[in-house]
């Protein structure tokens, strides 16, 4: 019994055996033997690509002699090694053909292997002579367009030179006189472009000799490649120059534009996005008079600050510049609109003065204060003393009214709802804002400031250390 198994077992295994051999199991894979039998054509092609590069070359050689005295035969030398790697490549394929002709299983990873090796061979020898025709038809053309060449090294050099007399320049310094405190910075910006100046300078009178050696069409290789590099370097610097005076003329036009960025419009959806109102106003010099004031609205991503936020305090400014700063000193410290405008008690300044115990703009500047707060109602000494007092607290203050303010959250959490600002637990303490004369009820009906009527012209008394209205406004 067990004899008969054994044979079955046997007429089995020889059955298998005929199958592997018959449908080819034991060899390899057919896409592996056709990558051998391609070999051949990419290395047919890649010699004839080899070839092209060296009959350019040596064209280029034959073309100026003189030009490349001293490469010339490093070429050659390089491109005979490119050959010898090539010659190798074709000893390798020989050796795998032999192999896929074999057709043996075992042999696969010798076979792919040997195709890595061939490619990574054929490929270091063209990239090396492709370098050496790249940098012989670079010399050739570089000589070519010498007159050319020669007067944008002129031209480059006359424009580092003139780097003083530049708009852009007489920009900055007018600057640096309107805006003391940004001098120091706008001096350093000015010694960095004087230094690519004077490095220019150092470039244009050390390529004396070569410049005149071009003119008269005596150049050898080892002098083209330094008057190329001289050449190159004189474009950079004043390119350098020029966009660093661009750039620093922008930032000293930034000083004397002035702009407050209100809150119009929240989205918080997949994308949150906010819907700004920017007014800008620019002024001809620090003194802050005659200033042109516009507006735009747009939308942008939605600020980190008010990303935290669970509420959004429509109308308020959440960025503002003042006039004499980069745009990157921007505040964002949130506050009501028009307020940072506004002068000291019985002070005044270029926007306007105090009257009556009223705020008053300049006529000049009517536009800048109705696109700041368009309806709102003037601003009066209490809300501006409020308005003081509460970012001396570092809080926010949203107005007489809270007309400012975000929707109420519940109690215990975010802006107090009985005062003109937010602002942290307030101590019961005497020095507390709860003791001044200038607490909010709710509404301002209850202040000493109360409205009866409308403003006289007889100005101010003394109150309790305040001063009060001789008549009451609507």
């Amino acid at each position: 019994m067990e004899r008969r198994a054994l044979g079955v077992l046997a007429l089995i295994l020889i059955g298998l055996m005929a199958l592997v051999a018959t449908a080819g199991l034991d060899g390899l894979p057919r896409s592996l033997k056709k990558s051998v039998e391609a070999e051949n054509g990419v290395v047919s092609h890649d010699q004839e690509a080899l070839q092209l590069d060296r009959t350019r070359i040596e064209a280029a050689i034959a073309e100026d002699p003189a030009l490349f005295a001293k490469e010339a035969d490093p070429w050659r030398a390089r491109l005979d090694q490119d050959k010898a790697t090539f010659a190798d490549a074709g000893g390798k394929l020989v050796a795998l053909q032999q192999l896929a002709k074999a057709n043996r299983r075992g042999d696969e990873y010798s076979v792919e292997r040997g195709l890595k090796d061939i490619n990574s061979l054929l490929d270091e020898a063209l990239r090396d002579a492709s370098a050496v025709d790249a940098e012989a038809q670079r010399r050739l053309a570089f000589k070519k367009a010498l007159p050319q060449r020669l007067e944008a090294m002129r031209s480059s050099y006359q424009t580092l030179e003139s780097i003083a007399t530049d708009s852009n320049e007489s920009s900055i310094r007018k600057a640096m006189s309107d805006w003391p405190a940004k001098s120091q910075d706008l001096q350093m910006r000015l010694d960095a472009v004087d230094k690519l100046e004077k490095q220019g300078r150092q470039v244009w009178d050390s390529s004396a000799q070569l410049r005149d050696s071009a003119a008269k069409n005596n150049l050898v290789d080892t002098d083209i490649e330094t008057l190329s590099t001289d050449a190159d370097q004189l474009d950079s610097l004043r390119q350098q120059a020029r966009d660093a005076l661009v750039s620093d003329s922008a930032l000293a036009g930034q000083l004397y534009v002035g702009w407050d960025k209100l809150l119009v419009e929240v989205e918080r959806g997949q994308e949150p996005r906010e819907k700004v109102r920017i007014v800008r106003t620019r002024f001809p010099d620090s003194t802050l008079a005659h200033g042109e004031t516009t507006s735009e609205e747009r939308w942008e991503p939605l600020a980190a600050s008010l990303a935290r936020r669970s509420e959004d305090p429509d109308g308020m400014v959440i960025e503002r510049k003042p006039a004499g700063r980069y745009d990157s000193e921007a505040d964002d410290t949130l506050q009501p609109p028009a307020y940072a405008y506004i002068a000291p008690p019985g002070q005044s300044n270029a926007y306007g003065s105090w009257s009556g115990g009223i705020w008053h703009w300049l006529p000049e500047y009517l536009l800048l204060s109705q696109l700041l707060h368009s309806s709102r109602e003037p601003i009066y000494l209490p809300d501006y003393d409020a308005y003081r007092y509460a970012r001396s607290r570092g809080e926010t203050y949203y107005g007489r009214n809270r007309e400012y303010a975000p929707p109420e959250r519940p109690s215990g959490r975010g802006p107090s709802s009985n005062g003109w600002y937010s602002e942290r637990p307030r101590s019961s303490s005497p020095g507390g804002f709860s003791s001044s004369p200038y607490r909010s009820r709710g509404t301002f009906s209850s202040s000493p400031y109360r409205s009866r009527g409308t403003f006289g012209s007889s100005g101010f008394g003394s109150s309790g250390g305040f001063r009060s209205y001789s008549r009451g406004r609507r």
